[in-house]
């Protein structure tokens, strides 16, 4: 079994930029292309190359073992340690008349505009006054968005919801706050302390599940591109992690290239097509940071070669559409719905106010895995290719019985996060 790796530190480059939705680009419309059948992303080998490799939990404290498998499946290679909450025993003084603060991002990507928006009407839907809610102008701006965390500290409001930038450099303030009795719920971008309750997805799964399913659309070995997103932060560390586990498997796959897209379609597409004029043959595959896919696919078409298998990391309603155009493209991505994501933020919010006692510091999710056999559900017919519109399909996000398994005295609070 391959070890954890730890995942704490970060620089103070703008995480942000993980988040960054794709941009509208008017690509070519391109022809499916040749190579593999589909084997679809439910089809992996038993084991070997192509399988999910099973990492397991970072759970010691084996807090995780009263969870349904489902829920567990979604920690596997999760790269923090699961701890005790230590908001478990805790319950608010006040029954009603709540406040909260708002700490976000720069709303620079569409998936981040959405899932503030959201958040900020959740919270006032379920009766809480939302007495601050700032972003920094530019995502790079870590020191800013401290200040504005320190700022929500100073208005003592009952819960602070936060989109960190940095996570390391927020832990002093997450610990001000818990000494404060202000809990912090760290939404998107996971903080590494049980005095914070983390609300996000298995960036590290993510990755690996989908470069496997890519490795085995193409029989295990082959030659494949990859194209990177931010170096340094912190999902740009995960996809790296996941790669490198799916990898580990895969020894005749031989990484021929990387070039760098910045998690911007357009730089992405701009780059490949570099990297295939000077490299005309092309190549097997290719794996990709996150939200990027779309513009890969088009550069392909724009050098004249076949579409390979691309990693589609942070699905495209286009490329959803080019699949279901073209059932014989061996396609795999993963779908992350905003709206769903922040609703369900604010429900774990005003549960922990209400004294239900989050069981564990992370609350993580499996993203939605979209590949050759259920894009005929999430797909729409009347989608453009050339749409680089996040997917974000409804009803794949936690139920409300998943929820509820995260909480000690889950009858307390909103039971739903609609």
């Amino acid at each position: 079994m391959v070890k954890h790796t730890r995942f704490r530190r970060f620089g103070a480059t703008a995480v942000a930029f993980m988040a960054l939705g794709a941009l509208t680009l008017a690509g070519c419309s391109p022809e499916a292309g040749g190579g593999a059948a589909s084997t679809g992303g439910g089809a992996l080998a038993s084991d070997g190359c192509g399988a999910v490799p099973q990492i397991g939990a970072n759970d010691p404290g084996k807090l995780l073992d009263g969870f349904s498998q489902e829920v567990k499946d979604g920690y596997n290679a999760y790269p923090f340690e699961v701890q005790q909450s230590a908001w478990a025993d805790w319950k608010s003084d006040k029954s009603d008349g709540f406040t909260a603060a708002i700490v976000g991002q720069a709303p620079a990507a569409p998936f981040i505009a959405a899932y503030q928006e959201t958040l900020a009407a959740a919270l006032e839907d379920a009766g809480v006054d939302v007495i601050l809610n700032v972003a920094p102008n530019d995502p790079t701006d870590v020191p800013g968005q401290l200040q504005q965390f320190s700022q929500a500290i100073a208005l003592k409001p009952d819960i602070i919801f936060f989109n960190p930038g940095a996570p390391e450099p927020a832990i002093g303030l997450v610990d001000e706050a818990h000494a404060a009795g202000i809990p912090v719920v760290s939404v998107v971008v996971p903080i590494d302390s049980p005095n914070a309750i983390s609300v996000t997805y298995n960036a590290v799964l993510q990755s690996m599940t989908t470069a496997s399913a890519v490795f085995d659309s193409i029989g295990g070995a082959g030659s494949v591109l990859e194209v990177t997103g931010v170096p340094g932060i912190p999902n740009e560390i995960f996809w790296e992690a996941g790669r490198d586990y799916a990898l580990e498997e895969c020894r005749d796959i031989k990484v021929v290239g990387s070039v760098q897209g910045l998690f911007q379609p357009p730089l992405a597409q701009q780059a490949v097509v570099q990297y295939l004029t000077t490299n005309p043959a092309g190549v097997d595959a290719v794996i990709q940071a996150g939200t990027m896919g779309w513009a890969i696919r088009d550069s392909f078409a724009q050098a004249g070669q076949p579409i390979p298998p691309i990693q589609d990391v942070g699905s495209s309603q286009g490329m959803a559409a080019y699949a279901l155009e073209n059932p014989d493209y061996p396609y795999v991505g993963t779908a992350t719905p905003p709206v769903a994501m922040a609703k369900m933020a604010a429900q774990v919010g005003v549960k922990v106010l209400a004294g239900a006692g989050p069981k564990v510091n992370h609350i993580v999710w499996n993203p939605y895995v979209v590949d050759s056999e259920n894009i005929a559900d999430i797909a729409d017919t009347s989608w453009d290719p050339a749409d680089g519109t996040d997917l974000a399909p409804e009803g794949v996000y936690f139920t409300d019985e998943q929820t509820a398994e995260f909480f000690t005295k889950a009858e307390l609070g909103p039971q739903s996060a609609d």
